[in-house]
C-alpha cells in the first residue's frame, strides 16, 4: 500500500454483535494533515478512531499506519500504537500518580526508557502544553482542562507520529475549552498529523485541512472545512449543519 499516506482505511468494516457500525469506510491521511471527524452521536466517528489506533479489531477492510498493515494478524500492533496517541473525552489519568509520574509511566514501562532522560522529556512535555508547574501534583487538584492537557503530555510523551484526539472538550466546562484547543493547534502549527472527532466548528473551520461527516457508519461528504460548512450537499448534512452552525 502506498506508504506517501500517514493512513489508509480501505473498506473499513466493523460489527458489534448484529450492529454494523462501521459500513465500508475509506480514508486517506496525509502525514501533518489535520482531518476533522464530525457527524450525530453514534456515526461511527469514535470507533473508526479506535479501529485506527488498534483499541478496536476491524471486522473487515484494512488500515494501513504509515504503510503498515494494522489488521494483518501478523503485524506488531503495540509497536504501532507507541507510534499513535489517543487522548480520549475521559481523561483516565491514575489518580494516585502525580502529573509527571502519569506522563513517565508509559515510556518507562513500555520502552523501558532512562528514567532520567524520560523525566527531562516530561518535563518538556509538560512545558509545551502549560503545565511546568504541576508536575508534583495530583489529578484530584487539576482543572478538566488541566487533566486533558497532562492527557496530552502523555500521549506526546512516546513520540507519536499521529496524534488521535476523541471529543477531548465535550466533558470540559466551557470556559476551559479553550486552553485544550489551544495546545491542539500548537500541535498543528508544527507538523503534527491528528485525526480530530470534535464538535467544535470553529477550531475544525481555523485548523481543520480537510472535514469529513460521517452519518450511519458511512463517510457522507469530505472536503475543505469551510466549503461544507458553507455548501453542504446532502439532506443530511444541510440539516446537521444547520443545527450546529446556527449555534456559532
Amino acid at each position: 500500500m502506498n506508504s506517501d499516506y500517514m493512513v489508509e482505511i480501505v473498506d473499513l468494516h466493523k460489527w458489534f454483535g448484529f450492529h454494523e457500525v462501521l459500513k465500508g469506510v475509506n480514508l486517506k491521511v496525509k502525514p501533518s494533515e489535520v482531518l476533522v471527524i464530525v457527524g450525530p452521536s453514534g456515526s461511527g466517528k469514535s470507533t473508526m478512531l479506535r479501529c485506527v489506533n488498534g483499541l478496536e479489531h476491524a471486522s473487515s477492510g484494512h488500515i494501513f499506519v504509515e504503510g503498515v498493515d494494522i489488521t494483518d494478524h501478523k503485524a506488531d500492533i503495540n509497536a504501532i500504537r507507541q507510534k499513535v496517541g489517543i487522548v480520549f473525552q475521559s481523561f483516565n489519568l491514575f489518580p494516585h500518580l502525580t502529573t509527571m509520574r502519569n506522563v513517565t509511566l508509559a515510556p518507562l514501562k513500555v520502552r523501558k526508557a532512562d528514567s532520567a532522560e524520560t523525566e527531562d522529556k516530561a518535563m518538556r512535555m509538560l512545558e509545551r502544553v502549560g503545565l511546568k508547574d504541576k508536575a508534583d501534583a495530583y489529578p484530584a487538584h487539576l482543572s478538566g482542562g488541566q487533566q486533558q492537557r497532562v492527557a496530552i503530555a502523555r500521549a506526546l510523551a512516546m513520540d507519536p507520529d499521529l496524534m488521535l484526539f476523541d471529543e477531548v472538550t465535550s466533558a470540559l466546562d466551557p470556559e476551559l475549552v479553550k486552553e485544550v484547543l489551544d495546545v491542539m493547534k500548537d500541535l498543528a502549527r508544527e507538523g503534527m498529523t491528528m485525526l480530530v472527532v470534535t464538535h467544535e466548528m470553529g477550531f475544525a473551520k481555523e485548523v481543520g485541512d480537510r472535514l469529513i461527516f460521517m452519518d450511519e457508519g458511512i463517510i457522507v461528504e469530505e472536503g475543505p472545512p469551510e466549503q461544507i460548512f458553507t455548501n453542504p450537499k446532502s439532506p443530511r448534512a444541510i440539516d446537521f449543519f444547520s443545527k450546529i452552525l446556527s449555534h456559532l
